[in-house]
């Protein structure tokens, strides 16, 4: 079953693509490379980056981007 990454938002369509490859986990890849979430921090950064590579756009542009998104991914919604 095909699911997105609620830290990132990224689709994760096969096993390898979920944090340690297991499906049952809520993280990509990315987020959770060992099945644990890493820190909003690092997250932000690995997204701003990510971002700037694949839209060819400033650091300013990209944090701006991540910064209104990132707040209403599951993972990182205010309580």
């Amino acid at each position: 079953m095909e699911m997105n990454c609620e830290s990132c938002g990224m689709p994760m369509k096969k096993p390898e693509d979920h944090g340690a490859g297991n499906e049952t986990l809520k993280y990509c890849k990315y987020c959770a490379p060992d099945g644990n979430l890493r820190s909003r921090e690092v997250i932000r950064e690995g997204w701003i980056s990510a971002l700037m590579n694949m839209e060819d756009i400033t650091r300013k542009e990209a944090e701006k981007k991540v910064d209104e998104v990132m707040p209403q991914m599951p993972a990182w919604k205010e309580k």
